[in-house]
């Protein structure tokens, strides 16, 4: 398995990812990836993991979209607001990278991309509607995204000591 461990290597220093401490999920992802093709070029390697990351963040977007608007009843999608922007630029490495508003992902990790997506989806709706969201509802104060245990969550930074953990980002996700 050397063969991997130099082809993973390889392929992380050229989505300029080299060092980072990646998700098992990422990890699992490159060894089947490894397994199904083999010791795939560096820039079909880039493609593939900008399209999953793409991909993901699409997904993710829609669970935000689905949860911002039951909870604020308003929409996040339209022509005034265009919510996923795909860029390959040289100045920002190899990969493209997946922006909604501000915020930006390039790892082709769930919890990540949903915590991005979050933020997008959360900036979106303070900036454009001038609403607070999410909210906790037991300190009526805005909520902001964290993660507990490897997963993306609504945090509140009031209350003992650091504040709570409301819930998952994924409704579908248990903590």
């Amino acid at each position: 398995m050397a063969n991997f461990a130099d082809w993973r290597d390889r392929m992380l220093r050229a989505a300029w990812r080299e060092g980072d401490d990646l998700p098992q999920e990422v990890l699992e992802w490159m060894s089947e990836l490894y397994g199904e093709a083999g010791e795939i070029s560096e820039e079909v390697f880039c493609e593939l993991w900008t399209s999953r990351t793409f991909s993901m963040a699409r997904a993710a977007f829609q669970v935000i979209e689905k949860s911002a608007e039951e909870e604020t009843g308003k929409k996040t999608t339209g022509e005034e607001y265009c919510y996923i922007d795909y860029v390959r630029d040289p100045d920002i490495g190899p990969v493209g990278v997946v922006k909604i508003k501000s915020v930006e992902v390039s790892t082709p990790d769930w919890e990540e991309i949903l915590g991005t997506m979050a933020e997008g989806v959360q900036e979106f709706v303070m900036s454009h509607y001038r609403i607070v969201w999410p909210v906790c509802e037991n300190h009526r104060t805005g909520l902001h995204v964290g993660y507990f245990r490897g997963i993306s969550v609504w945090h509140c930074r009031e209350g003992h000591t650091d504040g709570h953990v409301v819930r998952a980002i994924d409704p579908v996700t248990r903590l």
